[in-house]
């Protein structure tokens, strides 16, 4: 099966410029150049991000990713980083989507001093950027909380002795990482480039091990079981196989998704376990939940909790930073970053909630589970803000239309997709949209992601009118006692006919149709049954006697409605449309 590996390979044997700039030199050469303040050009654009380094060419500074294990700030951890935020950053923290953060606006001068510091205190930022095995989502609360099963942080140690500092920017791509010895989905693990998923087998537990997922999308499940020494000898294989046999040619398709997707996932088990000369068992019991979990508030096996403070996008600071860490230390507990860009305060029991830093970042159905990556301001890929835009529309959603449910707004700056935007019940990706004003900024909505699917765009808005497209959902939603992604199954509606009830709103008159749908999501029957919604909401009276064998469909020019929306109305009920895509398009 080797031999299928190097016949795939061999189909991709140019190299692109970065794999070109890697054999100029190496990235501990850069940093030695830093040192000494004699940065090349290809240091500042490439060598440095392994060490988390990304050059800012508009504001001349840089971000600094740095790396924090297991998501877990000591008290002495966090004070430092608050104290390089506020004397080198601007007072400004970004909360990331791998339970890291990212320091901002660091000039030249001062980079070299940051990462000593930093290190100081034992905390790095080597191979957070770039091609290398990035930082290893866990389960916040692994090993300290009563639903965790297995301590991640033992199988994360273990694989980081492998790679970490070691293997900087040896691999053709990115690699991203998760584990999850908890039954809850607690770090997002089955979208990553390698999980490891809570599993039995045999009496025993262990993990199930999912390859090739990327943002938004579910990685494939390859029916692996593995105990922690087993998963280290899996993981060697896998990095060494993905070294020597990845792509290099074009970097949008190099990730290990695309080497998985090119030889086929029994193919590639099969020359893994050549490679390794060993075989892993393939039953298990699954026990990680596929939906991902979120929690305000969780018990821990000491009696005490902890609990989630809330930052709005992950846009945090210095100051608030040196708070959470005198807060930690008081109680005697930590600091856990989460993978949905917010943290909790571990071993507090009660005197936490009173405290002015929690009441700044209490939670909010809105803001629990919102996610935005850095907008134009700051990444020069993005199209919007993003940041504050997420703000924004949590604000004036909580306004209008205040819920105590849980829905999930994950907003991408671009379609590079780092707000993770495809497992959203609502996914927002910045874009440029035509007005009569002119070219504006705007979103394409993504509908019913989750954690096995990504989500299905469904419209284009401009970001001044997203509020009117969101807001009828809203009121649908409200009132429910289910989290928004069951509620919306159990609607029985297609992603499509949600981007017509949004639109159809945005552009026309209020609409709430009484859920769920009889038409089982069959489009042409969907279509009919909204129509026939509509045509009550309007007459009092229903289109029709039966959706599926109609004897007679009436008109609403019977009723002195015509042309513009109801005569689209009319085609609804009629039958006339087959798919979803006709009907938005005209209305």
């Amino acid at each position: 099966m080797l031999k299928i590996l190097e016949e795939v390979s061999n189909r991709h044997k140019k190299i692109n410029k970065i794999e070109k700039i890697k054999e100029t030199s190496t990235p501990f050469e850069a940093l030695e150049r830093l040192k000494n303040n004699k940065l090349l050009p290809e240091d500042r654009n490439f060598f440095l991000k392994c060490f988390g380094a990304f050059y800012k060419k508009n504001t001349d500074d840089y971000m600094l990713r740095v790396r924090i294990q297991d998501g877990e700030l000591t008290p002495i951890k966090a004070l430092k980083i608050g104290e390089i935020a506020k004397k080198y950053g601007n007072n400004y923290i970004d909360l990331t989507t791998r339970a890291q953060l990212e320091l901002r606006y660091i000039k030249e001068e001062n980079l070299y001093k940051v990462l000593n510091e930093l290190e100081s205190v034992g905390v790095i930022t080597y191979q957070t950027g770039v091609d290398n095995f990035r930082g290893i989502l866990t389960d916040p609360m692994a090993g300290i909380s009563k639903s965790s099963v297995i301590d991640d942080r033992i199988l994360r140690e273990k694989l980081e002795e492998e790679f970490l500092k070691k293997e900087v920017c040896t691999l053709p791509r990115k690699f991203n990482i998760g584990i999850c010895g908890n039954f809850k989905n607690t770090s997002n693990v089955f979208t990553q480039d390698l999980g490891f998923a809570l599993a039995k087998s045999g009496g025993k537990y262990g993990f199930r091990v999912f390859m090739g997922g990327r943002v938004g999308m579910m990685g494939i499940d390859s029916k692996i079981f593995v105990d922690i020494n087993e998963a280290v000898l899996l993981f060697k294989g896998i990095q060494e196989i993905y070294k020597k046999y990845g792509f290099r040619d074009n970097r949008n398709k190099n990730r290990f998704a695309f080497l998985i997707r090119e030889v086929g996932i029994e193919n590639f088990i099969k020359a893994l376990e050549e490679y390794l000369d060993y075989k892993f068992v393939k039953t298990s019991e699954l026990l990680t939940d596929i939906k991902i979990n979120y929690f305000l508030k969780e018990e821990l096996v000491s009696g005490k909790y902890a609990y989630k403070f809330i930052v709005p996008s992950g846009i945090f600071s210095g100051s608030d930073m040196i708070e959470a860490a005198r807060i930690a230390k008081g109680v005697r507990g930590v600091i856990k970053l989460t993978f949905d860009q917010n943290f909790y305060i571990t071993e507090v029991s009660g005197i936490v909630e009173k405290s002015s830093l929690y009441k700044k970042y209490a939670p909010n159905p809105y803001f629990n589970n919102l996610v935005a990556c850095a907008g134009i301001k700051t990444c020069s890929f993005g199209v919007i803000e993003n940041k504050h835009d997420a703000i924004n529309l949590a604000n004036r959603l909580n306004d209008l239309v205040p819920i105590d449910g849980i829905v999930k707004f994950h907003w991408s700056a671009c379609v590079k997709g780092c707000g993770i935007h495809g497992v959203g019940d609502f996914g927002f990706v910045g874009a440029k949209v035509k007005k009569d004003s002119g070219i504006v900024p705007g979103v394409e909505i993504y509908v019913g992601g989750n954690s096995k699917k990504e989500g299905k765009k469904v419209l284009k808005v401009a970001l001044d009118e997203l509020e009117k497209y969101i807001i009828p959902m809203m009121k649908l939603y409200k009132g429910s006692e289910l989290p928004y992604e069951e509620w919306y199954k159990e609607t029985n509606m297609s992603e499509w006919a949600v981007g017509f009830i949004m639109k159809f709103n945005a552009k026309h008159f209020e609409f709430l149709p009484t859920l769920p749908l009889k038409s089982n999501k069959i489009e042409y029957f969907e279509i009919k049954e909204i129509g026939d919604k509509l045509f009550y909401q309007i007459t009092k009276t229903h289109a029709f006697d039966n959706l599926f064998n109609p004897l007679q469909v009436k008109s609403l020019k019977e009723f002195g409605y015509k042309g513009g929306i109801y005569e689209i109305i009319d085609n609804m009920v009629s039958g006339k449309y087959q798919v979803w895509s006709e009907v938005i398009d005209e209305i």
